[in-house]
């Protein structure tokens, strides 16, 4: 909306307008829009500086996973810090983190100056000796005391990992779990094609890699089970996040036409650094399904920036409408968190997180929004909470 005002009163938006106060401050060339929804991201690898390698076939880059995570010497607190960091200042104000420890969720909950967040605790197992630990884990990550003040932009979740590295009777505690506390889960599901073939066929790239590490057993799974097994019990819980969801074709999108609370996040850029193939997420948000963004980490992703992820999107997909990409990235966002009467949009009564992009020289301030997501455009400040923050 060209030439709008937006009021502020403390930490929230208290009008939004088309129009001119005459004291209002004149931004300029920019354009003023609501903070960004990363909504799916490991703050564990900031310390990246490159994807890990190499990306095909995707269990030897999970093999790269696990030999950086046992190598990595930096504190994990000064890894998620960075991200935090990047987070922010590239216009993220709202965040889904996956965290294999309660640090995460301390450094939120300490913090004033970081991005609203669902903190959900990644829980893995495949074999049933470490069920019951794994579900220890998740009680002690969701009893960790929450400060007075973070109560409103901090909740914990969890996140049974992925269908091949959770057993079915853990999944279906943690996210009973989930359900009886009131909170959110995020799975990792459908992200490569090789997890149909362990479900369906108990065969492919996953068995080797459990075979490998010594954890397959072919009764742990039933037989011919569907990546709607699943997507089920995620529909009972008030908000839930199936990540990736790359392979996920009609029968799946059928299911999740009848499951509202479970949205789907797409990691543009994260899945075209694997060579996926096309992510369906244009045919689902046609069938009604919420589609938000994420990142994914630094070991699949050049750098944290939601706002570079609707760049990608906008080059890739030139013939859609910016509104549509944009909500993508930011109301979607909201909503698949739980944080949508909060945040997400420009309206009156919500938070005031905001980021101001800097427009290219040749916009002329009219109602043609092709260039938000030129190339040149950029965040160029950052609002939390009513507060600019750099």
């Amino acid at each position: 909306m060209p030439d709008a005002t937006v009021e502020i009163e403390g930490t929230r938006i208290a009008a939004f307008y088309a129009g001119r106060h005459p004291r209002a401050i004149d931004l300029g060339n920019m354009a003023l829009i609501p903070g960004l929804v990363n909504a799916h991201t490991h703050l564990e690898f900031s310390q990246l500086r490159a994807p890990l390698e190499p990306a095909s076939p995707f269990t030897d880059w999970i093999r790269a996973i696990m030999k950086s995570r046992f190598e990595t010497e930096q504190p994990v607190t000064e890894r998620i810090q960075l991200g935090i960091t990047e987070c922010l200042s590239s216009g993220t104000t709202l965040v889904g983190e996956i965290a294999t420890s309660v640090e995460s969720l301390r450094l939120f909950n300490m913090e004033s100056q970081v991005p609203r967040a669902v903190v959900f605790r990644e829980c893995l197992g495949f074999t049933p000796d470490r069920i019951a630990g794994q579900e220890q884990v998740a009680d002690e990550f969701l009893a960790e005391p929450l400060a007075p003040a973070a109560v409103e932009r901090l909740c914990p979740g969890l996140s049974p990992h992925a269908p091949y590295s959770v057993h079915p009777d853990l999944y279906l505690n943690l996210v009973q779990q989930a359900r009886d506390q009131g909170v959110p889960a995020a799975v990792h599901l459908g992200e490569t094609a090789a997890e149909y073939d362990l479900l369906e066929r108990k065969s492919g790239a996953f068995v080797d890699l459990l075979s490998e590490l010594g954890l397959w057993d072919p009764k742990i799974l039933k037989d011919g089970m569907r990546m709607t097994d699943y997507l089920a019990p995620l529909a009972e819980l008030p908000a839930a996040l199936a990540v990736h969801g790359n392979y996920f074709g009609p029968t799946e999108w059928e299911f999740l036409r009848g499951a509202p609370s479970i949205s789907v996040v797409y990691c543009p850029r994260t899945h075209h650094y694997f060579g996926h193939s096309e992510h369906p997420w244009l045919s689902m948000i046609g069938q009604g399904i919420n589609v938000a963004l994420g990142t994914d980490s630094r070991a699949s992703n050049p750098d944290l920036s939601l706002w570079s992820e609707l760049q990608f999107l906008r080059e890739r997909y030139p013939q859609l409408a910016t509104a549509l990409i944009l909500e993508c990235g930011t109301l979607a966002g909201a909503r698949a968190l739980g944080y949508s009467d909060d945040t997400g949009s420009l309206e009156a009564g919500k938070a005031a997180d905001l980021a101001l992009i800097q427009l290219p020289d040749d916009f002329d301030g009219g109602t043609d929004t092709d260039l938000l997501l030129d190339s040149r455009s950029y965040v160029a400040r950052v609002m939390l909470n009513g507060q600019w923050i750099n």
